[in-house]
């Protein structure tokens, strides 16, 4: 059956009738190799599974068979596709699971650095406080993840010609379901009060499960929109099949975990995994737009296609969720005394909650059309300080628990999760709208910067690194976190903000005078929240006062305000611009 409707430039076209693999052409000369390492690392991933993964290691439960399936599942499907005669769709599988791949191999390093606080019933459930040394069964599993890793990117080239890419209903539906598993990788995996057994979520882990955790988290929502806009049906398909495999995998063995383990308790956590998968699942077999055949205006019918407003609402309505998260885990405890009692509150959490509350602000800014188109570059920038403010929040509740004395984390530790994962749902959202703007926009001038602009840029990029690099408060007994000494919790959320606010200086210079005084709005308003932490947190830290950081940071809020000043002077030259041209 053919269907219309229109395309970008505003023509009438008709899909394909044709089955997606025949238009999107066969896989070249790849293909074995990548189907060759996808075997490969079904197999090391299996026999990791089977195999104690550090010396006198067992599971909590017998969790081999459900491990072995979890492993050759991607195989499998690859193999099915292929005798159903998709090969575009066997290889698409592959690239889906190598998604995570990256983010699973730096889990499992856990095992190599302390095994004891690896939260994973399912390879290892410590008994002893001891540092077990590294065996067989995780070397296997390191390998198997390198192996799935490398049959993606073999799939990748094996892709032949593509088509058009799918509407945007359905990226923003993908996009939505990965954020979705993403939340729930953040959660914590599982509850108990096994002293040997760590819990909790990301935030309140090591740093190397914090760090894996981000890179599958940021590979779910941003591997479901490449793969949807791939412009290869079969792509689409696999490529969403194998990401939620990929998912399932992590998912799964957490829920068996609260189920099955004596003393361990089910949380929200790997349910939401499993939503998110179940979502990126229908996605993927919902109906794709096929190559587009253009046609004459008397042979089409209605139709509709999704645009960036309805993705400005979503940015909107995540934001406003974030809000929610966030002032919810500011106010409620962090950390609590056996009783129920509460605990030492986080000098942090005014911050959560101006943070909060501002990338609140904009996103209610997203429901009136006047206004969103001005404010989504802010949000593109202003949703880290969420993570600056939460990181530093969760260590409060980190330190209380490695403490132990009767302290646990409270519900705020678990909202202020929540908080940070919804801050970077909402980054997802906002950047997918942006291209979808510069997609829908007619204009392919060329950006020339304003005048003076590009020395306040870079002195505001220069002074950054200074001001989210180096302590903003300095105090007798106390020493902060920051990225070049005394690297904690709170360091990831300073990352995390240096890296966006250079990313928006980077990219002001080549975007439209309108979204560049966005982008550098959004940089200057991340730079006065990270000004703000002397103030709002010197009441609570005895003998405080402003450290080398905190003036860099307030050298850069100068420099970045100057260059969102002079960012609506840019100008847009037409192509012929060399010859003296403007528009």
């Amino acid at each position: 059956m053919t269907w219309t409707r229109w395309t970008p430039g505003g023509r009438l076209a008709r899909t394909d009738p044709r089955p997606p693999d025949a238009v999107e052409g066969q896989p070249n000369g790849t293909l074995l190799p990548a189907l060759t390492l996808g075997g490969l690392a079904a197999v090391l991933l299996a026999l990791g599974s089977s195999i104690p993964v550090v010396a006198g290691a067992s599971p909590g439960y017998t969790s081999a068979p459900l491990l072995i399936v979890l492993a050759v599942l991607p195989f499998a499907l690859a193999l099915f596709f292929l005798g159903r005669g998709r090969p575009v769709a066997a290889v698409g599988v592959f690239a889906g699971a190598a998604a995570l791949a990256p983010g699973r191999f730096v889990l499992d390093l856990q095992f190599l650095v302390d095994p004891s606080s690896a939260a994973r019933p399912e390879l290892y459930r410590p008994e002893v406080f001891e540092v077990a040394a590294p065996s067989t069964g995780l070397w296997l599993l390191l390998a198997g993840h390198v192996a799935t890793a490398a049959a993606g990117v073999l799939a990748l080239r094996a892709i032949g010609p593509r088509g058009e890419p799918a509407g945007r209903g359905l990226l923003l539906a993908g996009v939505v379901a990965g954020g979705i598993a993403a939340i729930g990788v953040m959660m914590a995996p599982f509850s108990t009060d096994d002293a040997f057994l760590p819990v909790g979520s990301a935030f309140e882990s090591t740093g190397i499960v914090l760090a894996g955790s981000l890179l599958v988290a940021f590979a779910l929502p941003a591997g479901a929109a490449l793969l949807v806009s791939s412009g290869a049906r079969g792509v689409t398909l696999g490529g969403l099949l194998g990401l939620a495999l990929a998912a399932l995998a992590i998912g799964l063995p957490n829920l068996v975990t609260g189920l099955a383990v004596t003393n361990v308790s089910l949380t929200a956590g790997p349910i939401v995994v499993l939503v998110g998968v179940a979502g990126l699942i229908l996605v993927a077999f919902l109906p794709g737009e096929g190559p587009v055949v253009e046609v004459a205006e008397d042979e089409a019918g209605e139709a509709s296609l999704p645009g960036s407003s309805k993705l400005r609402v979503a940015t909107g309505v995540l934001a406003l969720l974030t809000m929610i998260a966030a002032i919810i885990g500011s106010v409620t405890d962090q950390v609590i005394i056996a009783g129920g009692l509460s605990g030492p509150a986080s000098p942090s959490r005014s911050l959560l909650l101006i943070s909060g509350l501002l990338l609140g602000v904009l996103g209610l800014a997203m429901f009136v059309p006047a206004f969103a188109l001005r404010v989504r570059p802010v949000i593109s920038v202003v949703w880290a300080g969420v993570p600056l403010a939460a990181t530093a929040v969760l260590t409060t509740a980190i330190t209380a628990t490695e403490l132990g004395a009767g302290l646990e984390p409270g519900q705020g530790a678990v909202w202020t999760a929540v908080a940070a994962v919804g801050a970077i749902a909402t980054a997802c959202c906002s950047v997918v709208t942006g291209m979808v703007e510069r997609d829908d926009s007619d204009d392919t001038a060329e950006v020339v910067p304003g005048p003076n602009l590009m020395t306040p840029l870079v002195a505001g990029g220069i002074l950054a690194v200074g001001g989210f690099g180096t302590p903003s408060i300095v105090a007798p007994d106390y020493t902060e976190p920051a990225l070049w000494s005394n690297f904690g919790t709170p360091s990831w959320g300073l990352l995390v903000a240096l890296l966006t606010v250079l990313g928006a200086c980077f990219l002001a210079p080549r975007s439209r005078p309108g979204q560049a005084t966005g982008l550098l709005a959004g940089a200057t308003l991340l730079a006065v929240l990270r000004v703000l932490q002397l103030p709002l947190a010197s009441g609570e830290i005895t003998g405080s006062h402003a450290g080398v950081g905190w003036w860099l940071a307030l050298g850069c809020v100068v420099a970045l305000a100057i260059a969102a000043a002079l960012a609506p002077r840019g100008a847009f030259h037409s192509p012929k611009t060399r010859s003296g041209s403007i528009r």
